[in-house]
């Protein structure tokens, strides 16, 4: 089963009123000139700010979700978008009576499933939607509504995983579209009853049936994604205004240029190299508010902030990543004190860090301000090769 990346340390978090961050200059922040984007089919406005939770470094973007083949529809705004995991979930409460058909296995059963985040698991029925990028329509895919009322019992083998999500104020966003390098999920199935109480209902759906990428379902620009983020100060920002665009070397708006590709293994992880150790299962996680890896020497925030670094002073940092052509590539980054940072009225920073075991290193939002990163898709071909693979310009 594939786990899912998106990661939320302190699920509390908010920004409250205060002082600002430090004031000194953090590595990488000095002004980034990206390309415009120009508003097209494949483009999708995308903000980092205030959201449902008030958490901080979330990006949220509109979808629109219709029933298959109708013109019964409701936009959904505050989804976040995740390239650490695969699928569109909505929360069943922000759905506003919108009636899905339900994914069945054997007979009539209706498929339940159990996704599998760092930080929790969501729980709930697999339904078919038209579902809307911007003007660009992916057909009949399966998603997951999240918490819906009719199948409260969640089994064992799924609740005993982590903490269950019951609703937009775990996870901070009215829904999650997971675009990363995957077509279909890999998570575990179930065909239970909804006052099922067994724990052994589970049932294997083959690689269509799964919750899938509705970016991979799009009848064009449909190998990956572009995330587009203007960079930010060391104090951060209240507000930032991006762009997810749709497709990888597809049009002239989400061209490689001079990004550096970097060649995923089968699971989507690659190397990153930190103080000399190597860390083979790293990623690259839009869904993750931080920079998040193991250094014992950062001392951690206190209270309910621990998980977050707290260093007296702005850390100047750097690691290696191993390109598809073989060479090492140095990535400069800052780490801030967690607990200054937040208790100010920004709700984007580039310099939060967290951590993280000592086999990954999760390159989380604070690494795509001031670059364009992308996501390629497994087995779908782009101007670098095929996925999956990762790419960001420097």
């Amino acid at each position: 089963m594939r786990w899912l990346l998106s990661l939320w340390l302190t699920a509390w978090l908010g920004a409250c009123g205060g002082g600002g961050g430090g004031s000194a200059p953090a590595v990488g922040s000095a002004p980034v000139t990206l390309p415009p984007v120009l508003a097209a089919t494949n483009v999708l406005p995308m903000v980092v700010g205030v959201g449902p939770g008030n958490n901080v470094n979330i990006p949220y973007v509109s979808v629109r979700v219709c029933a298959p083949g109708t013109s019964d529809c409701r936009t959904i705004d505050n989804i976040l978008v995740d390239t650490g995991s695969t699928g569109l979930r909505l929360v069943s409460s922000v759905m506003s009576g919108l009636a899905l058909p339900a994914q069945t296995t054997s007979g009539s059963a209706v498929t339940l499933e159990c996704a599998q985040f760092l930080s929790f698991v969501t729980w709930g029925p697999v339904k078919l939607a038209d579902i809307y990028l911007g003007s660009k329509k992916a057909p009949a895919v399966p998603l997951q509504v999240v918490a819906d009322p009719a199948y409260p019992v969640v089994p064992s083998a799924c609740s005993s995983a982590g903490p269950v999500a019951a609703g937009v104020g775990d996870i901070h966003a009215n829904g999650i579209l997971g675009i990363g390098v995957f077509v279909n999920d890999g998570q575990r199935y179930y065909n239970c009853a909804p006052a099922s109480t067994q724990t052994r209902c589970t049932t294997v759906l083959t690689a269509a049936q799964q919750v899938q990428n509705p970016v991979a379902a799009l009848d064009s620009d449909n190998n990956g994604v572009v995330l587009q983020l203007p960079a930010i100060g060391p104090t951060g920002a209240r507000e930032v205004s991006g762009s997810l665009i749709l497709g990888v070397g597809t049009r002239d708006n989400n061209q490689l240029g001079n990004a550096l590709v970097v060649q995923t293994d089968s699971r989507g992880y690659f190397s990153t190299t930190y103080k000399g150790v190597t860390l083979a299962n790293s990623f690259m996680d839009s869904g993750s508010n931080g920079l998040y890896f193991a250094d014992a020497s950062l001392p951690d925030c206190p209270g309910n902030l621990a998980g977050f670094y707290c260093p007296a002073t702005p850390q100047n940092l750097s690691a290696t990543v191993r390109l598809i052509n073989g060479s090492n590539q140095t990535i400069s980054f800052s780490v801030a004190n967690g607990s200054s940072l937040l208790a100010s009225s920004s709700f984007a920073y580039n310099n939060l860090g967290g951590t993280l075991s000592d086999v990954s290193f999760d390159w989380g939002l604070p690494f795509y301000f001031g670059r364009r990163v992308f996501t390629v898709i497994e087995g779908r071909s782009s101007v670098a090769g095929v996925g999956p693979m990762v790419a960001y310009t420097p």
